[in-house]
């Protein structure tokens, strides 16, 4: 009765999820149909395309929509996971709009076809970005909608002592769930007998997942026959990665009929610097031409509010622990900074605390604070190229000794102007989450990763979460 009741549940919420994902493919595919032909008709921009144009011409345009569609379609962009990952689903929309420009840009060449500039830049990169936002919209949509009590999810949790874990709860949020807890097996315990009742708790709290934080005192076989009796009762099964080697960069290799996961040495090869360093100077050239106006609003503040320099310079560790000259607009009052450490003091649980309560930090510096506008004249030091826009948040030389050995693998890349501490708290955080940050960012970087990161910003900015 209560696996009845529990496969009633959950497929009526794969129902509504799968009805939800059918709407989105209508609204993204009638918006690429739209797009493309919008901007076919639009006249006097670039080279004219008409609907007089070659038969070549409009065959590859009305191929346009078709191709993108089949890119997101092949790239899992509509898969229900993106539900659950919001993430990953930006990432997969993303990776299909690239393959859609390279699949185009072959196609227009290979059959000498002459496309107009503005089609491609209307329809790709204007395209995109409305699906990013329509994305965006749609998730919060859904979000509200997961929310309610009828499709709140029950997951089950095998640890030892069967006691609680923030990081399991952390990740289980996503699924708006209903957590309960199994103690793990151990040898003083008959296996079978063990699965018997583990598989009767999951029927007795209506489980749709379960969670398995350790693999430790289990055998080969005593993993794949719990998997599957879970699986056989359409329970999602989850396994912790608490070592952090499932990333991007390591490879899972076969041999001898075993797959082995091969931990690679963290990096960023040249192809990938050139990529990165493209992508940074695409995005902080005109950013720098259309926000000169505000330096100057800045610097004028700065000079009514106090006295003092404009730019406040200090000296980082940036990348391959070389140091780096690191420009903020000023936000104390000036010789501030000598008196550092008796205000701040080094690293620790209540260094938010403190940072909160700073009182060296002048009227107009709260302000520039609270939106990161102190952080504008790094946008010089990324088109110099001694920072990045995306990547570790460079550390202060005397900050170096908190270093531990495996926090060095931090300076791999180049220090950014955002990244994975700045849109999860900032200053919020303790040292040690923002080690893990950094660690995670090199670890898993990725052109994708970068574009989302920089959107989430936006949004960090605006919350002001860590940002005094």
């Amino acid at each position: 009765m209560f696996q009845e009741l529990r496969q009633h549940k959950s497929q009526r919420t794969s129902l509504v999820k799968r009805r939800i994902l059918n709407y989105l493919i209508a609204i993204e595919a009638t918006l690429l149909i739209a797009l493309t032909f919008v901007a076919v008709r639009v006249r006097d921009v670039g080279e004219v395309v008409t609907p007089y144009a070659t038969g070549s011409v409009l065959i590859l345009l009305i191929a346009f929509p078709i191709i993108w569609l089949t890119c997101l379609s092949f790239y899992g962009a509509w898969d229900v996971a993106i539900l659950e990952n919001h993430i990953d689903g930006y990432r997969r929309l993303l990776k299909s709009s690239l393959m859609t420009f390279l699949a185009f840009s072959s196609a227009s060449y290979i059959f000498k076809i002459q496309i107009s500039r503005f089609v491609i830049l209307i329809s790709l990169i204007c395209g995109t970005i409305l699906h990013l936002i329509l994305r965006w919209v749609f998730l919060r949509v859904v979000d509200s909608r997961v929310e309610e009590p009828d499709f709140q999810e029950s997951w089950l949790v095998i640890n030892a002592r069967a006691q609680s874990i923030p990081e399991v709860e952390e990740f289980l949020e996503q699924f708006n769930s209903e957590i309960s807890y199994f103690e793990i097996f151990s040898k003083d315990t008959e296996f079978l007998s063990w699965l018997g009742d583990l598989i009767l708790e999951l029927e007795r709290n209506q489980s749709s997942g379960l969670v398995l934080t350790s693999v430790q005192g289990f055998s080969h076989a005593q993993i794949e026959h719990l998997t599957w009796k879970v699986q056989q009762s359409n329970v999602k099964v989850v396994i912790q990665d608490p070592l952090g080697f499932v990333t991007s960069q390591n490879q899972v290799k076969q041999y001898s009929d075993f797959n082995w996961l091969q931990i690679l040495t963290p990096h960023i090869n040249d192809s990938q610097r050139v990529l990165k360093r493209v992508f940074d100077l695409v995005l902080v050239t005109p950013s720098l031409i259309v926000l000169s106006p505000v330096f100057l609003v800045i610097a004028i503040a700065l000079k009514w509010d106090s006295r003092g320099n404009i730019l406040y310079i200090q000296k980082r560790i940036g990348q391959d622990g070389k140091i780096i000259v690191f420009p903020k607009f000023r936000t104390m009052f000036q010789g501030s900074d000598s008196n550092r450490l008796e205000t701040l003091g080094r690293p620790d649980e209540k260094m938010p605390e403190r940072y909160r309560n700073d009182p060296r930090i002048t009227r107009v510096g709260k302000v520039l604070r609270r939106y990161s506008l102190d952080e504008l004249p790094q946008l010089w030091c990324v088109f110099v190229g001694t920072m990045s826009l995306v990547g570790p948040r460079p550390i202060l030389p005397e900050e170096e000794v908190q270093l531990d050995e495996l926090h060095f693998k931090r300076h791999i890349a180049k220090p950014g102007l955002t990244g994975i501490w700045q849109v999860s708290g900032r200053k919020d955080t303790t040292w040690e989450e923002r080690m893990a940050f950094d660690l995670r960012y090199v670890q898993d970087w990725s052109l994708v990763l970068d574009m989302i990161l920089i959107a989430r910003t936006f949004r960090a900015i605006a919350s002001g979460k860590g940002s005094y």
